[in-house]
C-alpha cells in the first residue's frame, strides 16, 4: 500500500511541475513586458524633448530667412546629435518634417523603436513608438525696451564698457543683419538712460508742460520812504569821510554803526559810481604826526584792500588831495565792514598805533520802486511723477505731468541783490543733489529696428551721478505703454496692449542701489520701482532684471521686479554680462514661437 502511495504522489508532483513550467511563460512575459515598456516610455519622453527642441531651433532658424530644405536638414541633425547617444537597443529612423509655409509651421514625425528583454520570450524583440511635434515660425510683434543705468558707478571696473558690449551683443540677436525683412519690420528696441535724473530731450515739453528754455520773475515790493543819513559813533583819533569823486564832495563824516544815504541809484545793478573813503588824523588826535603809513581793509557787497603812506588815506587814490578827478570806484549797496590800522613808518612797518573796525550800510536816501527780478535756464532734466498718477503708465496731461527742473527767488533784504535765485525742485530746496543738472546726454530712443540707431546709441553712453532707479523703471514702461503713442509718434509708437499675437518686454539694468527720489512722501527709490513694477506686470509686460555687481538692496529690488526666478540675473564677470543679454534676446526672440 505504502508502495502505491508513494507512486501516486510522484505521479502528481510530476503533473504540478509541468503545470507550473507552463504558468511561468506567461507570468515572465508579464514581467518582462512591464519593465520593458516601462523602459521605452522613458526613452519616448527623452525623444520628445529632442524633437520638441529640433523643431523650435528649426523655427527660429525659418526667422533668419534659411530655406525650407536647411530648415528640415537641421532638424534631422539636432536628432541625429541627441539620439545616437542613447544606445541600450534603441534606434530611430530618419525624422519625417516638413515646412508648411501656409499656416508658418515646422512640424517633425520620427518612429522609434526600443530592443525588448523578457518579453522576448514570447517571440516580442522590440517596442515600436511615434513622436511628433510642431512650432510656429510665424513673426508676432514684439516691442522690447532697455534701461540703463548710467549713474557714476558704472564708470569703475569697465563696467560701462562691458554693458554697451553686452546690450550691442542683444541687438544682434533680436534684429539679426540677416533677418528677413518681416522679422526687422516687426522688431522694435526703445532704450533708456539714467543716473539721478532723465534727459527727456525732444519730449520734455509734451511731458513736463513747459518749455526746455524758461523764464522766471519776482518782484521785490517797493517802498514809500527811504534813509537818511546817520553818521553813527565816530571816532576821536581819526576822521573818516565817505566822499564823492566826481565833484570832490564830502557825503558824510561816518563811524561804526553808521548809514550813509546816497542817490543815483543804477537800475536793477543797485550801484552807484565814483565814491570812495578817505582818513586823515585830526591835529587833536593823539596820533598827530606819527603815522607813517595805514591799511584799509572793505569788504561787504563792496571790497578793497589798500596800503598808503600818505595822508589822506583812502581806499581809492586821491590826487594829493584831491578827490574831484573820478578817481572812486562802484559801490553797493548793503552791510559793510572797514578796519583801519595805522603803522609808525611806511609800509606797513613799526609798531601798530591804531586797529579798529567800523561797520556801517551803504543806502539809499529816497523810496524804492518795486523791481522785478528775472532768471532764465535751459533743462530738460525730469525727476519722477507725484499725485494720482505716479505709479502708471497715463499719458501726459493736467495731473501727470513730470517735475522738472525750477527757479525760485528767496528775498533777503540784507543781501545787495534784494535775495538769491535758487534752482532745483521746491520739493527738496535745500537738498544739494537735487538741484537738476545732473542728468547725462543720453535722451529716450523711441522703439525702432534701425540697427544703426540703436549701436550708435549705446555707443555714445557716459555715466556720472547718483542712482534714482524707479526713473529708469518708468521710463522702460513708457517708452512701450499705450498711452504714450501721443509722446512717441510715428514708427516709434508703441503698440496698443490688446494688438494680436503681440508682446511688450523690458530689460532692466542697475549696478548700484536705487537712492534718489524727489517725493520721498510716496516712497524711497526703491520702494517706487516696485510699485511700477507691480502695475506694469499687471498689463502682461515681461520684465527682465540684470543686477551687474550690485549691492544686496539693488539685487533685491530687481528680482522683485522680474517676472519670474528665470528672468532674474546676477553677472559677475564681463563674459558673464554677455551671456546674460544674449539669453534675454533669445529668450524674447522664443515669444514669438508656439508649440
Amino acid at each position: 500500500m505504502e508502495k502505491g502511495l508513494l507512486k501516486k504522489l510522484k505521479r502528481e508532483s510530476g503533473q504540478v511541475a509541468i503545470i507550473f513550467a507552463l504558468a511561468i511563460i506567461p507570468v515572465f512575459a508579464v514581467a518582462g513586458f512591464a519593465i520593458d515598456f516601462q523602459n521605452t516610455i522613458k526613452k519616448k519622453q527623452k525623444v520628445q524633448l529632442v524633437v520638441d527642441s529640433a523643431v523650435l531651433a528649426a523655427a527660429r532658424l525659418k526667422q533668419t530667412g534659411a530655406s525650407d530644405a536647411q530648415v528640415e536638414l537641421s532638424v534631422q541633425q539636432f536628432i541625429d546629435a541627441q539620439i545616437n547617444s542613447m544606445g541600450g537597443g534603441f534606434r530611430c529612423n530618419a525624422a519625417q518634417t516638413r515646412v508648411v509655409n501656409g499656416v508658418e509651421e515646422v512640424n517633425s514625425e520620427i518612429l522609434c523603436s526600443q530592443d525588448t528583454t523578457l518579453t522576448r520570450v514570447i517571440g516580442k524583440e522590440k517596442l515600436d513608438f511615434r513622436v511628433n511635434s510642431a512650432a510656429e515660425y510665424g513673426i508676432d510683434k514684439i516691442d522690447v525696451a532697455f534701461m540703463f543705468d548710467i549713474s557714476g558707478s558704472m564708470n569703475s571696473s569697465s563696467r560701462l564698457t562691458n554693458l554697451k558690449a553686452a546690450a550691442q551683443e542683444a541687438i544682434n540677436v533680436l534684429l539679426p543683419a540677416d533677418a528677413p525683412a518681416e522679422l526687422i519690420e516687426d522688431t522694435r528696441l526703445a532704450m533708456i538712460s539714467y543716473n539721478s535724473m532723465v534727459n527727456a530731450g525732444p519730449y520734455f515739453e509734451a511731458i513736463a508742460g513747459v518749455p526746455p528754455t524758461r523764464t522766471y520773475t519776482h518782484t521785490i515790493a517797493g517802498s514809500d520812504s527811504g534813509v537818511s543819513t546817520d553818521q553813527g559813533d565816530l571816532e576821536s583819533e581819526l576822521t573818516i569821510d565817505f566822499i564823492n569823486t566826481t565833484d570832490g564832495r564830502l557825503v558824510s563824516e561816518f563811524g561804526d554803526d553808521a548809514v550813509i544815504a546816497l542817490e543815483d541809484w543804477r537800475g536793477d545793478n543797485r550801484t552807484v559810481d565814483n565814491f570812495t573813503v578817505g582818513i586823515t588824523v585830526p591835529r587833536s588826535s593823539s596820533l598827530w604826526g606819527r603815522v607813517g603809513s595805514m591799511r584799509l581793509e572793505l569788504t561787504g557787497p563792496t571790497r578793497r584792500t589798500k596800503n598808503d603812506n600818505g595822508s589822506p588815506y583812502s581806499l581809492w587814490g586821491d590826487r594829493r588831495g584831491s578827490y574831484s578827478r573820478n578817481n572812486g570806484r562802484k559801490w553797493r549797496e548793503g552791510d559793510h565792514r572797514l578796519r583801519v590800522r595805522a603803522y609808525e613808518r611806511r609800509n606797513r612797518r613799526g609798531a601798530v598805533l591804531f586797529d579798529e573796525t567800523f561797520d556801517f550800510e551803504v543806502a539809499r536816501d529816497r523810496g524804492r520802486d518795486p523791481e522785478t527780478k528775472t532768471y532764465t535756464l535751459t533743462s530738460t532734466c525730469v525727476w519722477e511723477r507725484d499725485g494720482d498718477e505716479k505709479f502708471t503708465d497715463a499719458a501726459p496731461g493736467p495731473n501727470a505731468y513730470l517735475s522738472h527742473r525750477e527757479a525760485w527767488f528767496e528775498e533777503d533784504p540784507d543781501h545787495r541783490d534784494g535775495g538769491v535765485w535758487k534752482t532745483g525742485h521746491s520739493n527738496r530746496p535745500d537738498h544739494s543733489s537735487y538741484r537738476g543738472t545732473e542728468c547725462r546726454a543720453a535722451t529716450p530712443l523711441g522703439l525702432t529696428n534701425n540697427r544703426n540707431t540703436l549701436n550708435t546709441y549705446v555707443r555714445n553712453l557716459t555715466a556720472g551721478g547718483g542712482t534714482a532707479g524707479h526713473l529708469g523703471v518708468a521710463w522702460s514702461w513708457y517708452l512701450i505703454a499705450e498711452g504714450w503713442n501721443g509722446v512717441f509718434t510715428g514708427d516709434s509708437a508703441p503698440l496698443p496692449y490688446t494688438e494680436p499675437d503681440s508682446q511688450k518686454a523690458v530689460i532692466l539694468m542697475t549696478d548700484g542701489e536705487f537712492n534718489r527720489e524727489i517725493f520721498p512722501e510716496q516712497g524711497t527709490s526703491d520702494q517706487q520701482a516696485r510699485a511700477l513694477c507691480d502695475r506694469m506686470k499687471l498689463k502682461d509686460v515681461r520684465v527682465y532684471a540684470v543686477a551687474l555687481n550690485a549691492p544686496r538692496a539693488g539685487k533685491e529690488v530687481l528680482s522683485y521686479c522680474a517676472t519670474g526666478s528665470d528672468y532674474y540675473y546676477e553677472p559677475e564677470t564681463a563674459a558673464d554680462l554677455i551671456e546674460a543679454y544674449r539669453k534675454i534676446a533669445t529668450s524674447i526672440s522664443d515669444l514669438r514661437i508656439s508649440q
